[in-house]
């Protein structure tokens, strides 16, 4: 299946063009907001540089960000025969909600937990670092217990440089040492250790609390940073959330062949 795949995030829109098994993926900044056209001409500027000469069955789109997704959904309508679907809780997703208002749950959430799902099977707990670092918690059955959402790690950054008189401006990086040096280093420890120990110490009570042993998988544009700290990962996957959404299409397909 031939498959454009668009998750619309507070960051970056990211794009996924399936050739069968083949992923081709192009980023962008979120803002500012383009025109349809200028989507447009991005998209077909995209295919042509990837020599991708095959029309896509279909296309789903995942948004965060409800303000950009009537520009790209329009923007893709030339681009396939069919009319471009927006995720939401209410479809076949092959994942179980367990939790109050799954109605506004992120759609990004939402695909990765059917993604990992899909890839490595339930239970998993699925790690997103990206602009917010989210937990998604998968049980046996593929049952979605719940998550925790905690700042992600460049808004910690701004938000310690913003907020502060003397801290400076500092890049998030892998840390030297858990023991800073100077002002800068101690920034990037107590930020990339402290997101590696919260993470693993929501991952811990999950643990307990369910009695669910959980496979971890990492994902997330920040992942690089915090991935040597942590003491567990089963499964690194950038594109888990283009993959997510090809795999809940594909359900959708099934359903209507």
């Amino acid at each position: 299946m031939n498959l454009i795949a668009i998750d619309i995030g507070n960051s970056s829109i990211d794009i996924g063009f399936f050739i069968e098994e083949e992923i081709f993926v192009q980023k962008i900044n979120t803002k500012p907001l383009l025109t349809s056209p200028e989507y447009s001409a991005f998209f077909a500027g995209f295919i042509r540089e990837k020599n991708i000469d095959k029309m896509p069955d279909g296309i789903i789109i995942s948004s965060v960000v409800p303000g950009h997704t009537d520009a790209v959904k329009k923007a893709c309508s030339a681009l396939s025969k069919k009319e471009p679907v927006v995720l939401t809780h209410k479809m076949n997703t092959g994942i179980d909600f367990r939790i109050e208002e799954p109605e506004k749950l992120g759609t990004d959430r939402i695909a990765a937990a059917a993604g990992a799902c899909g890839l490595f099977g339930a239970p998993v707990a699925v790690i997103d670092f990206g602009t917010a670092t989210t937990l998604n918690f998968i049980g046996s059955g593929n049952k979605y217990k719940g998550g925790a959402i905690m700042p992600g790690m460049r808004l910690m950054q701004k938000s310690l440089f913003s907020d502060t008189a003397q801290l400076p401006d500092v890049a998030v990086s892998k840390p030297v040492s858990p023991l800073g040096k100077d002002t800068a280093e101690c920034i990037r420890s107590g930020i990339v250790y402290g997101t590696a120990g919260a993470v693993e110490r929501i991952i811990s009570e999950a643990e307990k609390t369910e009695r669910e042993n959980f496979k971890i998988v990492v994902t997330g544009g920040n992942a690089e940073f915090v991935l040597p700290f942590l003491r567990k990962v089963d499964h690194s996957e950038p594109e888990l959330v283009l993959k997510g959404l090809r795999f809940i299409y594909s359900l959708s397909d099934r359903r209507n062949a």
